[in-house]
């Protein structure tokens, strides 16, 4: 199931994006308009303004995608009706929300700032903005298959595991042995140059493994490429839940000061955009219906 689910969210992030640049293209030259003269170009104006057939039609979309933002929450506190599904898939959609929603929102605006609807505007950016540091941040903390969160105990068990695949192994040598002790490093006691030693190494994760790859090769030519490949891949993941463990105190710790600040920024953003959508009634606006 988890190549449907991976090929269903492709699907929609190229459909949500594949919209926001089509009305972008259609009302790029609406856009470009100073305020004074929007009202002027009388057929976009209609479709374009916020209050307009089009631009009306995605604040309410975007609007209701910043609201299924807290399904993820309700999910994680196993509210009823939210219990199926793996947490880690729920975190998936959850970002897709995050990331449609306002570009959609942003769209409805037409690119006019102003009131104390902008507060709403910007807070839910702000919101955007700290979620994909709160994505590094999640990923930074060994999980399950279903997106708990491991405990230590299963880390060093985990960790345990694969060293003892890796030294099991009758073609690997002293000196492999020795090479992928090294790969994970020394971090040191957490702080702003290890928190840099992780973020270089996360940047270079995806070529890391052929480095490795060809590391071992020099010490022994003779080992065949798909043993190589195996040993490459284990010690990666074996090195990174050692870096992970050790800085797993630090992260959790980040990850609590960034909820503090998360959460605030979404809930002044919904508050507003619920004024905003009382005020837009009470004075009568109407979408098709």
């Amino acid at each position: 199931m988890r190549y449907p689910f991976r090929a269903i969210m492709t699907v929609l992030y190229v459909a949500g994006f594949s919209t926001a640049a089509y009305f972008a293209w259609q009302a790029a030259g609406y856009y470009g308009l100073a305020l004074a003269e929007r009202p002027l170009a009388t057929e976009m104006h209609k479709l374009y303004k916020p209050g307009g057939l089009v631009g009306h039609g995605l604040g309410i979309v975007g609007g209701t995608m910043v609201l299924a933002l807290f399904l993820y929450p309700a999910r994680k506190r196993r509210l009823p009706g939210l219990r199926w599904g793996t947490m880690s898939r729920w975190l998936t959609v959850h970002i897709w929300f995050g990331i449609t929603g306002p570009v959609l929102i942003t769209l409805h605006t037409a690119l006019k700032f102003g009131g104390i609807v902008s507060i709403s505007y910007f807070s839910m950016m702000a919101v955007m903005l700290s979620g994909f540091f709160g994505r590094y941040l999640y990923s930074m903390i060994p999980r399950g298959p279903g997106g708990d969160a491991l405990s230590r105990k299963q880390i060093d068990e985990l960790v345990a595991h694969l060293g003892e695949t890796l030294a099991g192994r009758d073609q690997t040598t002293s000196e492999i042995a020795r090479l992928t002790d090294r790969y994970a490093g020394q971090l040191g006691q957490p702080g702003i140059i290890t928190w840099g030693r992780i973020l270089a190494f996360d940047l270079t994760r995806p070529i890391r493994p052929w480095l490795l790859g060809r590391s071992i090769h020099r010490v022994a030519p003779d080992l065949p490429r798909t043993a190589v490949q195996k040993i490459s891949k284990r010690t990666h993941q074996r090195a990174m839940l050692v870096r992970r463990r050790r800085m797993l105190d630090s992260v959790n710790r980040v990850f609590d000061l960034w909820h503090v600040v998360h959460k605030p920024f979404a809930y002044v953003a919904v508050i507003i955009m619920f004024l905003h959508i009382a005020v837009a009634l009470l004075m009568g606006s109407r979408w098709v219906f």
